[in-house]
């Protein structure tokens, strides 16, 4: 049996500081593919997960979620969570989710 649990928000805000703040900038959403075999039956013909990312900037928009994958480290470099953890970074969030996820979540 397939389960997700505790993905993390789709979008995130964190008040904290220091060492670990940027993980919680990190969640998933997951890919399930569904399918019925040659009997009829429904079976999990394949899963992964799809990282995303809470960017946090001043103003009206306030707080946006990216696909890791649509998520470049210049935008990475605005992200107001670094003024709360230093450590956030691209890279810093690709290394999260293999530490996490493992090969599960790389489609890049």
């Amino acid at each position: 049996m397939l389960v997700y649990y505790s993905l993390g928000n789709f979008v995130n805000w964190t008040s904290g500081t220091g060492e670990g703040v940027a993980n919680r900038m990190v969640g998933g959403m997951a890919e399930v593919t569904i399918m019925k075999n040659d009997h009829g039956e429904v079976e999990i013909a394949d899963y992964g997960v799809k990282p995303m990312i809470s960017h946090v900037a001043s103003g009206p928009e306030g707080v946006t979620t990216y696909f890791l994958e649509d998520y470049p480290e210049e935008l990475a470099e605005e992200n107001e969570i670094v003024s709360q953890d230093p450590e956030f970074s691209r890279e810093y969030c690709v290394n999260l989710c293999d530490s996490i996820w493992g090969d599960l979540w790389k489609a890049e």
